[in-house]
């Protein structure tokens, strides 16, 4: 007996527990919704997407922060379901799940069963709704057009499906490989730091060192685009193209390859060897000194830029105390202002990473003080855990057809 009671007062004690859980989660998305309605996401510097602000902010996996945003972004679709959550009936992961899949259509009859039903079931059950159809595509003639428009560079594309899963694939394999290479060393590597714009670019790279035969090409030889610099204006063109924005011009001149124009009277009279901003030899021991990129959050390890800290057009020294390595992304958003660096990089604690507030990033301040939750209504009732005749259920136009809410016996087999 004294078994029995201990039995009772766990799970008793665990009901009370997740009733409040849950309605804590239901409230955690409420200002996560605010967030992604507001786009409030894009004020922090170096952030990728709601679900990557929500990793940080809230210090979950990728996977449940997706869920969290995806909860979010359903709650005006699904108000039956989210009432329930909102209630503390319903656990995060069951209505993640019921986000991803369920119909506005069939949201009040999910939510009419879903407190009753195991994860499992629930998810058995979300498989059979209806999925929304995809809207017709017209035929039209395959076309690839690109160009530079204002400082962004635009591709669109419109190909017949074979030849389209076939750059599918390449995109696919060379965003898996950009995704190994940042995550190799993370317990927890996530998809949303790597995006198809990256799998874009890897493709390209991987093209060119195929057409040079080439496979040894450092990072910075992606920029090995011609560039006219004209150091005495300080400003940069595209061969046959239109002049930089002062942003691009510090970021590809950052780590690149030179050569000096000698100019008499106008004409040109010698071009210099090629010179390189940042040599291998120093590149190889900033990369061994960082291990990955500096910015702090970032896991990259692999195909980064050398950045001056102080860049050498202002007079900054090639030298390992102002050089740093940077990825690709976290570079390009330096020089777009996203945040500065300040500095001794040969120091462990030696930078400062600050973003266009003159707020640290990735020092931890104090956290206010956390409103208090409403009582739940009732404790949490764990599903029954009913064996389901799943014969009779079915979705249609008028609903869905399943046991009665009140049967006192588990569903026959």
């Amino acid at each position: 007996m004294e078994l029995v009671a201990a039995h009772d007062r766990a799970e008793s004690r665990i009901r009370s527990l997740m009733a409040t859980i849950n309605a804590a989660t239901a409230a955690l998305v409420e200002v996560i919704g605010e967030v992604v309605e507001r786009d409030l996401w894009t004020h922090a510097a170096g952030i990728r997407s709601a679900e990557h602000w929500v990793t940080w902010q809230c210090g979950v996996s990728p996977g449940r922060a997706a869920g969290l945003v995806q909860i979010a972004r359903r709650r005006a679709e699904l108000p039956a379901s989210s009432a329930v959550f909102e209630r503390g009936q319903l656990a995060e992961e069951s209505m993640a799940l019921i986000a991803r899949r369920v119909p506005a259509g069939h949201d009040g009859d999910v939510a009419e069963h879903a407190e009753r039903m195991l994860h499992t079931q629930l998810a058995r059950l979300v498989r059979a709704c209806p999925a929304r159809p995809a809207p017709p595509q017209e035929e039209r003639p395959a076309s690839v057009t690109f160009g530079t428009v204002a400082d962004r560079w635009v591709l669109r594309a419109n190909l017949p499906l074979d030849d389209g899963a076939v750059v599918e694939r390449a995109l696919v394999a060379a965003r898996a490989q950009v995704f190994a290479e940042r995550h190799s060393d993370a317990a927890n590597g996530s998809p949303l730091s790597v995006s198809w714009a990256d799998g874009l670019a890897r493709v390209g790279e991987l093209a060119l060192q195929a057409a040079a035969g080439d496979t040894t090409r450092r990072p910075a030889d992606r920029f090995q685009v011609l560039v006219h610099l004209d150091a005495s204006r300080r400003n940069a063109r595209l061969h046959l193209g239109e002049v930089l924005p002062d942003a691009l011009r510090r970021h590809l001149t950052c780590d690149a390859d030179l050569r000096a124009a000698v100019k008499a009277n106008g004409a040109l009279v010698a071009l210099s060897p090629r010179l390189r901003t940042v040599d291998d030899r120093l590149r190889a021991i900033v990369e061994q000194r960082d291990g990955g990129c500096r910015m702090p959050g970032c896991t990259q390890r692999r195909w980064l830029h050398v950045h001056h800290i102080v860049h050498w057009e202002d007079g900054g020294p090639t030298c390992t105390t102002n050089l740093c390595a940077l990825c690709p992304r976290h570079h390009r958003l330096h020089h777009q202002g996203a945040f500065d660096i300040r500095g001794d990089a040969d120091r462990l604690d030696g930078l400062e990473f600050v973003d266009r507030h003159g707020r640290s990033i990735g020092a931890r301040g104090t956290s206010p003080p956390i409103d208090p939750l409403p009582p739940p209504v009732r404790p949490y009732r764990h599903p029954s855990g009913e064996r389901i005749d799943w014969r009779a259920w079915a979705f249609s136009s008028r609903g869905a057809r399943g046991p009665a809410r009140d049967a006192a016996s588990p569903c026959p087999p």
